[in-house]
């Protein structure tokens, strides 16, 4: 019961937080007053670990394992198929083990049949659990979570870390789908992001600090007074994209994550390299606070603004997008800079 009790007042405690942003500032384009081509032309389709999507974006993992989480995911399934998004699922572990709450992870299934819908587990999962949340739902793709910081704020953590890498490797090695590894919103850096390709994941979401503030919200639940410094733990978005994006270079696909629902920092991580780019913490403030209907809109205004930004760079495809000239400056220049991350690839 703890577990399924923690996912209602995650969600709970997160209506309560204002919506975060990630801080894409230092991040600039160069306007193209010749971009030659036309609106009508600009598409958004693009691949993803042999995936085919009509659009970038994706509903990132959420909740999962009572009732109010099944309204929840049933709702977000029934946006995902709308919009055409494919759609993570919260961690399963509750339903594998609990079979009574399956339905719970599987309403998203029954709503979306058609949908790429990825399954997600912690790091703590074994090869065995892990095929097992990629059948309950006939799952394209398998997140494995990484949350230090939240499980030392948890007043029910487990503080024990050792084997991580190996697990991964374990299952990666095992499942029939692509990994994909994720933070929850502290970010990953370039040498963890090296570990982790090597471990075998297909891809690393970097879940980036900006979005949902997961030791805020443990820090509300265990009312357990943390410091300002220790609340703003984490690499931004902005920051581990590049960082991953360094790593990642021709040999994993990389997502970004972490207070990614606005259409220019949409189209700036994409034009630095990201294959996707996933939100969660703000659509379920939406949908929980105006209604499924709002969600889809917000959604398609996203996509028509992003399909506007691309014009404005000159570019008709995502690949083009790629390609175009950015300018970065201020504390995310400055931290490639001493990381030794090339600004000038990008220029």
């Amino acid at each position: 019961m703890p577990r399924l009790n923690r996912k209602d007042e995650h969600i709970l405690i997160r209506l309560k937080q204002k919506s975060g942003l990630a801080d894409f500032s230092d991040i600039h384009f160069v306007h193209n007053c010749l971009p030659e081509c036309n609106l009508d032309e600009v598409t958004l389709e693009t691949s993803l670990l042999g995936m085919e999507l009509r659009s970038p974006l994706f509903i990132n993992a959420l909740t999962g394992g009572t009732p109010l989480s099944k309204r929840v995911n049933a709702a977000l399934a029934g946006v995902a198929r709308e919009c055409g998004l494919p759609m993570a699922l919260g961690s399963q572990m509750a339903a594998l083990e609990n079979p009574l709450v399956e339905e719970t992870f599987k309403v998203v299934r029954e709503v979306y049949p058609e949908g790429l819908i990825w399954a997600n587990l912690g790091s703590y999962a074994t090869p065995e659990l892990a095929q097992r949340a990629i059948e309950m739902v006939d799952a394209a793709a398998l997140q494995i979570h990484l949350n230090v910081p939240q499980e030392l704020a948890m007043r029910e953590g487990d503080c024990h870390f050792e084997g991580v890498r190996q697990r991964i490797k374990e299952i990666a090695a095992a499942v029939t789908v692509p990994v994909i590894v994720k933070e929850v919103g502290f970010g990953i850096a370039r040498e963890q992001a090296h570990l982790l390709i090597e471990a075998g994941a297909a891809a690393i979401d970097v879940s980036g600090r900006g979005g949902t503030n997961f030791l805020a919200i443990e820090s509300r639940r265990s009312r357990r007074r943390l410091s300002p410094e220790i609340l703003s733990w984490g690499l931004p978005t902005a920051v581990s994209l590049v960082e991953v994006l360094d790593a990642a270079v021709g040999r994993a696909a990389v997502m970004a994550a972490g207070g990614m629902f606005s259409s220019l920092n949409i189209a700036k991580a994409l034009a630095l390299g990201a294959d996707a780019v996933g939100f969660a913490g703000h659509p379920l403030y939406l949908l929980l606070k105006q209604g499924r209907r709002a969600l889809v809109r917000a959604i398609q205004r996203l996509e028509q603004e992003l399909r506007l930004i691309m014009l404005l760079t000159g570019s008709s495809t995502l690949e083009e997008l790629r390609r175009v000239p950015l300018v970065i400056t201020g504390f995310t220049g400055e931290w490639m800079k001493q990381r030794e991350i090339s600004v000038a690839k990008y220029r």
